[in-house]
Order: structure tokens, then sequence, then C-alpha cells
């Protein structure tokens, strides 16, 4: 008898949200280190899994994946079937079995690697679209009315993150009374 493992369509959405989050964390990743901003020190667990629903970037590149792996496996299949002979040699003479058995790894590694190249690029970009933008923000402090102005780099749930006209990146806390907390200075 065959035992194959079999799952359900909640385990296959669990499995796709939580992959989701993943490359959210490495994407707003790779856009917070380039302002030197190690966004794990100041990102709660609920930035991340809210991340999917606040970034439509984010929903599309994930989609968009799903799209294309699935055809790249249809035609995959098609040309398997169509031409055996062919999808051999273009797989290096892979065998079905040796292919089935390795395949799953060999997909694996390229998911990752794209990942982090897709994470690379994102991160550019986004810097890329900041560093065109001049949109100045203040934040003015209820406690003293001290003004804070500059670049909004982004936030989430704790702080802003901004430039300021000297070039300082600093994370504000939004509930707290620190008042500011400089990353660095130029």
């Amino acid at each position: 008898m065959n035992k194959k493992p079999v799952l359900d369509s909640q385990t296959y959405i669990t499995l796709s949200y939580l992959a989701i989050v993943i490359i959210g964390m490495m994407f707003d990743y790779s856009y917070y280190d380039r302002f030197g901003i190690n966004i794990f020190e100041y990102a709660d667990v609920l930035d991340f899994l809210l991340a999917p629903v606040k970034n439509v970037q984010l929903m599309l590149f994930a989609f968009g994946t799903v799209i294309v792996v699935w055809l790249f496996f249809k035609v995959d299949q098609l040309w398997q079937d169509k031409f055996p002979s062919s999808h051999k040699r273009f797989n290096f003479g892979m065998t079905r079995e040796f292919s089935k058995k390795y395949r799953p790894l060999m997909i694996g590694f390229t998911l990752i690697m794209y990942f982090f190249v897709a994470a690379t690029v994102y991160g550019r970009r986004m810097y890329n679209s900041y560093q065109k933008g001049t949109e100045s923000i203040e934040v003015v402090f209820e406690s003293d009315q001290r003004v804070i102005s500059g670049k909004l780099i982004g936030k989430n749930t704790d702080y802003l993150f901004l430039e300021s006209k000297d070039g300082a990146i600093k994370a504000i806390p939004v509930s707290s009374d620190v008042q500011e907390i400089i990353i660095s200075r130029p």
C-alpha cells in the first residue's frame, strides 16, 4: 500500500502565510539595513505577522512567485511528456526517479536564492525611491513641544525611523518617555 502524506488546504494556507511572513522579514531587513538599522532590534513579532497585510508589493510578489512556479512545473511536465529525449538532455540525463528524489532539494535551494536576490532588489528599489523623495515630516513631542523633522524612512508598531537634516538616522519611540534614539550620525 502506497502511503503518501496528505496535506489539506488549511496546511497549505498556513505554510504559505509563514513563507510570506519570512519573505516580508527578508524584504524589511534588506531595506532598513541600507540605513544601518537592524530592524529585528526594533520590531516585534506582530510587525512581521502583519507585514503581508500592510505591504501590497509583498503580496503581489508572493502571488507572482506562486504563479511563476506553477507555470514552470506545468511547462516542465508538458516538455517531459511531449519531448522526453530533449528534456533528459536539458536536465543532464536525469531520470524521472532521480528527478523526483532530488527535485525538492533543488527547488528549495533555488527558491532560497531567489528570495535573497528578490529581497536585495526590493531593498535597493525602496532605498532609491526613498533617496528621490523629498517629503519631510515633523514629530512634535507632547511633553516639551520639541520638534524633530526629517525624511521618514519607515515605521512599525513602536518606532518611527527618520533621517534628520543633519544626516542622523533616528528611531523615535511612538509611546515612551524616551525622546529619540540616534542610530548613526554621518
